[in-house]
């Protein structure tokens, strides 16, 4: 009895809830299925839609110029799809292919909100290696989707213009054609070597230079030297040039020019370097001797030479000595108003007197030449004896002596 009573409520409630489970996804599933059949924003549509177009659709070349017109395909579904495309239009003659990177392309397929790029590589009848006919050329392309079944059609026009718009094979450019600095210093210049040709190419640098001159190309922002480059098409490469002058190389503005050669034409740039010139003089003595004799109070005089070992002219060289009190330093001539480098040296004559109280022993005089941006210094040493006067008074005090003592023995001696 008791199984009687209880059993049927929980059939009851179970076969109750099977029914809600089975209605309420059948009614979702109605209801969008109205959605669909009544027009409302299509799922479907969604999943299936795709967006082609050439990314020039006007574009403007050179007779030297490659035809390579590119393609963007644009997958906006939320689906993958697979895709048609063929050329349906290109002038009369021309040979076309669809290309993504080395491979010719008749179909792809993209996954949801994907998108590629196609190039369309256009050949005139004559070839490959033939030059853009100038004038007006249309294109057309088809893309069709397999699985939204819909289909779009691009089109560009490519004019090819003359003269106008011709330009060299090759090209280097400078930002800064023209430096300056000292004889003894380097100087670099950075270039950058275009090649505008149909193809890649391996270009030879050279580089005309003042005589004893040193140069070297090396690739940007690296330390190997070099006498060629790779520069890809329609691409830039960054070259630079150091450049070592000359030995003593004069003041002035040098020129500078650099050649750049590939097979499809050569390419020239001018440079200058102004040489600003080092600064360096020296002073010598006689036979290089650093020292000197005189008596006290007498003058002696000293030839210096002035030397200009730069590579600009030294002017208004002045001379300056340090010298023990009481002394005098003249010079002879008191100035040099031009020495040019690399000519002979200049002589002037030190004269020193010294005082008339010193005394006897070994001095240290200081000199200095003093140039235009540039100086020397030289340490001499004056030994100063005594007088003429003084000796002939002391060799009288000594024989004097000598004789007092010979008397005084005498006169003991016969005591």
């Amino acid at each position: 009895m008791i199984g009687r009573v209880f059993f049927p409520l929980p059939q009851a409630l179970l076969f109750k809830a099977l029914a809600l489970a089975l209605f309420v996804p059948l009614t979702f599933c109605g209801d969008l299925w109205a959605q669909l059949q009544l027009g409302a924003p299509s799922l479907l549509a969604k999943n299936h839609d795709f967006e082609a177009s050439f990314t020039y659709p006007g574009l403007t070349l050179i007779p030297d110029d490659l035809a390579e017109l590119e393609i963007f395909i644009a997958n906006r579904g939320i689906l993958g799809d697979t895709f048609t495309v063929e050329v349906t239009e290109a002038p009369k003659g021309w040979s076309t292919e669809l290309r993504r990177f080395n491979a010719v392309i008749t179909g792809l397929y993209l996954s949801g909100e994907e998108t590629v790029s196609l190039t369309l590589a256009a050949t005139p009848p004559e070839g490959q290696d033939a030059r853009l006919p100038i004038g007006d050329h249309a294109f057309k392309v088809r893309i069709t989707s397999l699985a939204g079944q819909k289909t779009i059609e691009s089109q560009m026009t490519l004019t090819v213009a003359g003269s106008k718009l011709s330009r060299e094979a090759l090209t280097v450019a400078t930002s800064y054609p023209e430096i300056g600095g000292p004889s003894d210093g380097k100087f670099s210049f950075s270039l950058d070597i275009r090649n505008n040709g149909p193809e890649d190419a391996l270009v030879n640098l050279q580089a005309e230079v003042p005589q004893d001159w040193e140069y070297s190309f090396k690739p940007g922002y690296e330390d190997k030297q070099i006498s060629s480059i790779h520069v890809t098409k329609g691409q830039n490469r960054s070259v630079t040039l150091d450049l070592t002058p000359a030995y003593m190389a004069e003041v002035g503005s040098y020129g500078i020019k650099v050649k750049a050669e590939q097979p499809n034409g050569s390419a020239e740039a001018d440079l200058t370097v102004n040489l600003t010139g080092t600064y360096k003089i020296r002073a010598v003595s006689a036979n290089d001797l650093l020292s000197t004799s005189a008596e006290v109070g007498k003058s002696v005089t000293v030839t210096l030479f002035v030397l200009n070992e730069g590579s600009a002219p030294q002017r208004e060289i002045s001379f300056l000595a340090v010298k023990p009190d009481n002394w005098e330093v003249v010079f002879d001539p008191p100035s040099l108003q031009n020495v040019p480098p690399r000519s002979s040296p200049a002589q002037v004559d030190m004269t020193i007197t010294s005082a008339a109280n010193a005394l006897v022993g070994d001095y240290g005089l200081g000199l200095s030449v003093q140039g235009e941006k540039a100086q020397s210094a030289l340490d001499f040493r004056v030994t100063l004896k005594a007088g003429s006067a003084w000796a002939w008074l002391g060799a009288i005090l000594i024989v004097a002596a000598v004789a007092g003592l010979a008397l005084a023995f005498l006169r003991l001696g016969r005591r």
